[in-house]
């Protein structure tokens, strides 16, 4: 999916902060969390969680973006995360991780952290943001649709 980039009024306001590399091991854990019994639970193991984000700190899912990346604290772990890289060939910013503990669900903690990703993108000068969503995850197509994010060809 794709958006054309443009202000979102953020809804309520929502404490949250930039990513940083010492949060390597808490998003392991978010994203284990958040995918464990999901249509995209591929029987994934903590471990595996963890080369995930991994994955994302060294660049293999384009130039991690930190600054255009956010999580949600609550107390001592991530409520939720939205984890930014820059794509290959196009330079076309991609959504690698939009993630939320299923007990913060509901709250409007993913769409926060996507509107303020959207803004951080914006003040950095670009103008699309792209991500991918697997057929049947419909409350995550719910949410991105309703950011207004449109269905493009896989490439």
């Amino acid at each position: 999916m794709e958006l054309r980039l443009t202000r979102q009024e953020i809804g309520a306001s929502r404490s949250c902060r930039t990513v940083r590399p010492s949060d390597r091991e808490d998003l392991a854990i978010l994203l284990y969390a958040a995918f464990r019994g999901t249509i995209d639970d591929e029987g994934e193991t903590f471990a595996d969680a963890l080369a995930e984000i991994d994955k994302v700190f060294s660049g293999d899912y384009g130039k991690p973006l930190l600054d255009c990346s956010f999580v949600v604290e609550r107390g001592d772990f991530l409520a939720s995360a939205c984890l930014v890289g820059r794509a290959e060939p196009d330079n076309v910013p991609l959504v690698v991780f939009s993630m939320t503990r299923p007990d913060a669900q509901r709250e409007g903690l993913a769409r926060s952290l996507l509107q303020r990703s959207i803004g951080a993108l914006l003040d950095r000068g670009f103008e699309r943001l792209r991500l991918i969503v697997t057929e049947g995850n419909a409350p995550a197509q719910r949410l991105y649709a309703s950011l207004g994010f449109r269905p493009i060809a896989a490439t």
